[in-house]
């Protein structure tokens, strides 16, 4: 079962289809979901089912300096180019009418407000009360986009009287009506702030024409009508020009919903709950979700501390409102308070996010430590093989050509269980799954290589070595084929098609060698990984969890 929140379909949101095209999807309506897409014959993996174009876009709340009219982030100290009407910071001349700059500068240019470096510098809400106004100038300068728009779901009800409303109420509410003097109410304003935190998306591209990354935020009301699944059937990516591709990820049967996904893939039930609710206001009880073991992943699994069991430790309930919900080892029903569980996850992400940046033997000790505690295939671990499987080969003195030989089995132990992991909660095409494909193909192509240059393989196995590699270049580029190509995916995509064409060339010289050129392989010697380990039991840190929390 998805979830999502309640929407009406956006007027207009279909305009810009070719309707010459045959959609295999429709738009249906039911009181749990409102309005949602659902498959009216099979889809088939990699399909394209529509290209959505933002209502509007605007720069993120927390961004620093950018231009208004292209979104160029610009230097704070050294940029000093203002728009001639109303003092914002832009590019030049040019961008002054750029984009949707325009709007604001209707209200500002009328205002006696001028930013402020010194502001900007210190605090930087400035930037989150302009997609708000952009928004509020729809409504005299784009009747038809006003209407799409003031149709979508605000959660006005929900929002009301939160953190969240309170913050909107100083940076947004009270700077345009107070200080710019914006003809506005609270109540729309705060409706429109509604409207954006539930259905706005990242854009995850970048600037034409060069490597810089937008920090831009917009609304696509197409994509808005998706529902929320934590394992979706979708994959979706913002192209240069900042129109939206959404294809079919993996295959969605006649009947089934289209889905998309507002959560991190590689966060755990009850963080994803508590984002989904914070942000988006609705419990999400997806099948992910519903299942204490995440699909059979474990993903917030610890392991059981009591003697001799071996069991897995995880909620009773995973949908419980209150995430209160005591966990259990499926064994010997040993048990555990959810707090403490939060506690005990929290104190694993303050001890990552203090890590030393690109230091991959820290990350290894970390990971050496909670290895006890943890279930293999815990959100933290899987998170630690993540950046592991992108420093070794990446970093400095981890390069690929200074690895050794142990370091190289590290990265590839690494990737292959992120692989394993992406395989059941995102299969199909995914950005992340096509990464990791590439990051995998390296390490198992240059050790080939060096046992080749050796004569320390034999035929058989270099050949079933590159026809390995062969796979995860063509599963590279499966995932990857709709990124924009001035991204970093859309790079990687772009030079795993050269390392391919090289590679199946490579197959063919490598088949046609005699056997002399070739020895059998070598007895594989371990070496250290240069990392001490700290060794802790979950019963001895629970206990002083226990102890802090009381």
């Amino acid at each position: 079962m998805t979830s999502r929140k309640k929407n009406a379909v956006p007027v207009g949101a279909l305009d810009h289809l070719d309707i010459k095209k045959k959609r295999k999807w429709d738009i249906e309506y039911n009181d749990q979901y409102g309005r949602y897409i659902v498959a009216k014959e099979d889809i088939g993996e990699g399909e394209v089912l529509f290209v959505d174009y933002p209502i509007v876009t605007g720069p993120k709340q927390d961004c620093s300096m950018v231009c208004l009219g292209c979104y160029r982030q610009l230097d704070v100290y050294e940029h000093t180019y203002r728009c001639s009407k109303c003092g914002w910071w832009v590019c030049d001349a040019d961008c002054e009418n750029r984009g949707y700059h325009p709007l604001e500068c209707q209200v500002f240019s009328k205002s006696s407000y001028t930013p402020d470096i010194n502001t900007l510098v210190e605090d930087r809400p400035i930037y989150e009360s302009i997609l708000p106004l952009r928004c509020f100038m729809l409504k005299k300068n784009d009747v038809k986009k006003w209407k799409t728009l003031s149709e979508m779901e605000s959660h006005d009800d929900l929002r009301r009287g939160n953190d969240l409303w309170k913050e909107e109420q100083v940076n947004v509410c009270d700077f345009l009506i107070r200080k710019i003097g914006l003809d506005a109410d609270d109540a729309t304003l705060h409706t429109i702030n509604g409207i954006l935190d539930v259905n706005c998306h990242e854009v995850r591209s970048n600037i034409p024409g060069t490597q810089l990354e937008y920090r831009v935020r917009g609304i696509y009301p197409l994509c808005a009508m998706m529902s929320h699944d934590c394992s979706s059937n979708t994959h979706h990516s913002v192209m240069e020009d900042m129109t939206m591709v959404v294809v079919a990820s993996r295959q969605i049967p006649k009947g089934h919903q289209a889905t998309g996904t507002y959560t991190h893939l590689l966060s755990a039930t009850t963080e994803r709950r508590k984002h989904l609710r914070y942000g988006k206001f609705f419990d999400c009880i997806c099948e992910r979700c519903s299942d204490p073991t995440e699909l059979g992943t474990y993903f917030g699994g610890l392991k059981c501390s009591q003697a001799g069991c071996g069991g897995i430790v995880m909620s009773t309930n995973p949908v419980d409102p209150t995430n209160d919900a005591p966990w259990a080892c499926k064994k010997c029903n040993f048990q555990v308070k959810a707090q403490i569980v939060e506690r005990l996850n929290k104190m694993v992400y303050y001890e990552l996010r203090n890590a030393t940046p690109n230091d991959p033997m820290e990350l290894e000790m970390i990971f050496k430590k909670y290895s006890n505690i943890l279930h293999d295939n815990h959100f933290h671990l899987v998170g630690i093989r993540h950046s592991l499987s992108q420093m070794y080969g990446r970093v400095e003195g981890y390069l690929l050509n200074e690895m050794t030989d142990s370091q190289m089995t590290r990265k590839e132990e690494c990737c292959r269980q992120l692989l394993s992991t992406i395989g059941v909660i995102d299969p199909g095409i995914s950005r992340l799954r096509g990464l990791t494909m590439y990051e995998l193909h390296a390490p198992i192509l240059l050790r080939t290589n060096r046992a080749f240059q050796s004569r320390a393989i034999p035929k058989s196995e270099m050949i079933q070595k590159l026809e390995e590699v062969e796979k995860l270049l063509e599963g590279t580029l499966n995932c990857l084929q709709f990124e924009p190509q001035s991204s970093f995916e859309g790079q990687i995509n772009k030079i795993a098609k050269g390392s391919l064409s090289e590679l199946k060339k490579w197959i063919v010289t490598v088949k046609d060698l005699p056997p002399e050129t070739f020895a059998p392989e070598e007895e594989d010697v371990e070496e250290g990984t240069g990392c001490e380990e700290e060794n802790v039991t979950l019963e001895g840190l629970l206990k002083k969890l226990e102890g802090s929390h009381s």
